[in-house]
């Protein structure tokens, strides 16, 4: 049996950095929708920042979507 390190190589890299992507997509867009309803019980406009953070948390929805659609062959 012969293991093809490169593929290995090049899956487990790509894992790792989508796992990151995704967690700082996670991340930023919590902190910001929390920052945009601080700046809103302070009396402040924040309708850029709270759609800045529900864009960000959609991006990472995005991304566990397409993660299962290539995991899942009967999505193909």
């Amino acid at each position: 049996m012969k293991i093809d390190w490169a593929a290995l190589g090049i899956v487990a890299v790509v894992s790792i950095a989508m796992s990151v992507v995704f967690t700082v997509l996670l991340a930023a867009g919590i902190r910001a929708v929390s920052a945009a309803r601080v700046r809103q019980n302070q009396g402040g406009s924040a309708t850029a920042v709270l759609a800045g953070g529900y864009s960000l948390l959609g991006l990472a929805g995005l991304l566990v979507l397409f993660g299962l659609w290539l995991i899942v062959p009967q999505f193909h």
